[in-house]
């Protein structure tokens, strides 16, 4: 019965990587578009994603998950194994997502002309 806890936390992972690969790229091309129009984008970005990763991580490892005993309750350990893997593998999603939003609170830059905003 061990293999398939194995398998719910492999398949949480592999589902968590996907959910934050397409988080990282969309904050990521949202925040080189959203740059050309603000200023200190990038210091913002990098800064609240620093800050946010360890504290989401940390969000993560202090949420209260049901417990099973071994040898029973085994859809209860399934399910606590496959959301541990996806919420472990979704950090770095949910971060840069975070940054990306913290970057709509920059100032605007008066250089910017609007045609290279298009």
């Amino acid at each position: 019965m061990g293999i398939f806890l194995a398998i719910s936390l492999f398949v949480g992972i592999i589902v968590g990587t996907l959910i934050s690969a397409a988080l990282v790229i969309g904050a990521i091309i949202l925040t080189k578009k959203v740059a050309r129009r603000r200023i200190y984008v990038l210091r913002v970005f990098a800064c609240v994603a620093i800050v946010s990763l360890p504290a989401l991580v940390f969000a993560v490892y202090l949420f209260p998950y049901d417990s099973g005993k071994p040898g029973s309750n085994y859809d209860i350990l399934f399910q606590c194994y496959f959301l541990l893997g996806l919420s472990y593998s979704s950090v770095p999603g949910v971060s840069a997502l975070l940054a990306f939003l913290a970057t709509m609170f920059c100032p605007m830059d008066s250089k910017a002309d609007e045609k290279t905003c298009q």
